[in-house]
């Protein structure tokens, strides 16, 4: 026999549906541009998240009025603009944050509230050992300019390629070098010489975060050398490390996404997210 349906309590939220996905927040890294995640978006948007991926500040304007705008921006800055974001939507995100995005994504989370959080290849906080022979290679020639953190950052092809995706189509590289931003000296400054840095911009506080949180690397990966991504997961109480074998830094896209995906949706379901 059939029975009417229970109307839907007036107080009840929308996170309290079983059926209820959680929104999803991207967060990009260095030189990313506003499309970055397209293909990462659509993957998230097919599980049912509505999913919010805003630029990072002045990541959205052309390389040259970027380098001038961006060059002294902290990640202060790129953190309190996804605060902002995150306390106006109507329920607590799952937080996604790619290389320095990472970063940023666990400065958010230890800020605001949020139901889990998600790392891909995370840069260093500070206190976590990041002078691994293939990220000083990459940096160096940013790292030698006397006042490099008044100084944008500015792609190039051979370091790009070589740090971040030298496994994948050389043509896939192409199309996203093209599109790539410049990026805040003051930001590397406050990630890499952050015991001269007096806020301690990257200082992340893992007690805060009490979510679950999966971080994902490649063993490939040369600008994030994977051993950063497994202490990153030691240091959360429900830190969960995932190695890919034979994979390098885009894990957005190309071959890094088809095998991150999964990844995602095992740990959803373990976590009930």
């Amino acid at each position: 026999m059939a029975t009417a349906e229970t109307p839907a309590s007036p107080n009840s939220s929308p996170s309290s549906s079983p059926s209820f996905k959680a929104p999803v927040v991207l967060v990009a890294g260095t030189f990313c541009y506003p499309e970055v995640f397209d293909d990462m978006k659509q993957e998230f948007e097919a599980r049912g998240h509505q999913v919010y991926a805003p630029p990072l500040r002045h990541h959205d304007l052309p390389l040259l009025e970027g380098a001038l705008a961006m060059k002294e921006t902290s990640l202060l800055d790129y953190r309190d603009d996804f605060i902002e974001l995150i306390k106006g939507l109507d329920a607590p995100p799952i937080i996604v944050g790619w290389s320095m995005g990472g970063l940023i994504a666990q400065l958010i989370a230890q800020d605001v509230e949020h139901k889990a959080l998600m790392l891909l290849s995370p840069a260093p906080a500070a206190g976590i050992f990041a002078a691994y022979p293939s990220m000083v290679r990459t940096f160096q020639h940013h790292f030698s300019r006397w006042g490099f953190w008044r100084k944008p950052l500015m792609p190039e092809w051979e370091s790009f390629v070589w740090s971040t995706g030298h496994l994948q189509d050389e043509q896939l590289m192409r199309d996203a070098f093209v599109q790539l931003k410049a990026e805040s000296g003051k930001a590397y400054f406050e990630m890499s010489m952050w015991f001269f840095d007096k806020k301690r911009a990257s200082k992340v506080y893992p007690e805060r975060i009490q979510t679950p949180v999966l971080v994902i690397a490649g063993t490939d990966d040369r600008i994030v050398r994977t051993p950063i991504s497994k202490t990153t997961a030691m240091r959360f109480q429900q830190g969960k490390f995932v190695e890919l074998y034979r994979q390098d830094h885009m894990l957005v896209t190309g071959t890094g996404l088809p095998r991150v995906m999964p990844e995602f949706d095992r740990w959803a379901d373990d976590n009930n997210l």
